[in-house]
């Protein structure tokens, strides 16, 4: 196992994290206790307030959580005010993936490559390294500004252009581009079809797409974690705006198919290993709750107990993977998917 690598049997240790998570969660039980006599007016009234709160509960539970009447403004507001935090829990782990990315595109010297959803920038700071004329686009504000303040910082500002703007509606003319690349923003976008079609359209013919989600579960070992403690110490079953299945198109054979109704031709499917490294147990279940966007709002329509037994669990299966005087290490591997649009 080289520096930086998960251990071969990381799998077989993030199972025991989780079940020494559950247990160390597990709240105790509590004994029973002889209910008083009363009156009976009084029952009927602790019968009635009983009624109540379940009624309250149940329409809460209805109500989509956080207030959002959609998942486009769920990503937008989460992404509005979750930027710093996903710039520093997640862009080291995220960023590793992009040479592989580039590459599939090819990415070179005077390639015109889109990066969409560029997030803090990462792509389009690596594309411009080597020399590509690179349009990155995000349709957060205090991300753009993320990506240019890291742009400014390598000197990089003249070589990029930033636009905000829409993934399903890229104001981009038509086949004007080589590559157009997409990190980890698929998985955020309401209508991921849409991109595709725009994708193809600002592609010249031979032009080639790639874009990476987060492997299927148990895989992406952090992910699967904390969707499981949620189940076992919390309600997973929150009302969130409807929004596309966060694994769809980790699924080879279904994006296949996908990207060929867009147009596309010679799909292609592969994992690239990515290792997410923490220096504190804690760090994990913080960079759920404050630097994602779906996982945050589940995270946020938590009651307070069920957060902090969330919480707790979380640090004591992180605490688990942490190795003997050194960093906590997920496996986090993502599904890179690579296209072509037909030459003319």
């Amino acid at each position: 196992v080289g520096p930086g690598c998960p251990p071969a049997n990381m799998a077989t240790t993030a199972a025991s994290a989780l079940a020494a998570a559950t247990a160390r969660a597990a709240p105790a039980s509590v004994a029973a206790r002889r209910v008083p006599r009363c009156l009976p007016r009084l029952l009927d009234t602790c019968r009635l307030a009983s009624k109540s709160r379940a009624m309250a509960a149940a329409a809460a539970a209805a109500a989509p959580a956080g207030g959002w009447t959609s998942f486009h403004d769920l990503e937008y507001n989460s992404w509005t005010r979750n930027h710093a935090a996903y710039n520093d829990y997640w862009g080291p782990l995220t960023s590793q993936c992009i040479p592989a990315v580039l590459a599939s595109v090819g990415c070179g010297r005077g390639t015109r490559l889109v990066d969409v959803a560029t997030g803090p920038g990462f792509v389009a700071e690596a594309a411009a390294k080597v020399g590509a004329e690179v349009t990155a686009l995000d349709f957060s504000a205090p991300m753009l500004e993320l990506a240019r303040g890291r742009l400014a910082a390598g000197s990089l500002g003249g070589r990029v252009r930033l636009v905000e703007a829409d993934a399903a509606n890229m104001p981009l003319p038509d086949a004007s581009f080589d590559a157009v690349a997409c990190c980890f923003g698929v998985l955020h976008l309401p209508d991921p079809d849409a991109f595709l079609r725009e994708a193809f359209r600002v592609l010249r013919p031979g032009g080639r797409l790639a874009f990476t989600v987060w492997a299927q579960p148990p895989k992406a070992q952090a992910l699967d974690m904390i969707h499981e403690v949620v189940k076992l110490h919390g309600n997973a079953d929150v009302a969130l705006p409807p929004a596309p299945p966060f694994y769809r198109f980790a699924d080879p054979e279904g994006c296949a198919e996908t990207l060929a109704a867009a147009g596309f031709e010679n799909p292609r499917c592969q994992e690239v290993p990515m290792t997410w490294e923490l220096r504190d147990p804690s760090e994990v279940f913080v960079a759920f709750r404050d630097g994602t966007g779906r996982t945050a709002a589940l995270l946020a329509a938590q009651t307070p107990e069920q957060l902090a037994a969330v919480e707790s669990a979380m640090m004591a299966g992180a605490e688990a993977l942490r190795e003997p005087g050194g960093p906590v290490r997920f496996a986090m591997p993502c599904s890179m998917t690579e296209a072509k649009k037909p030459d003319a």
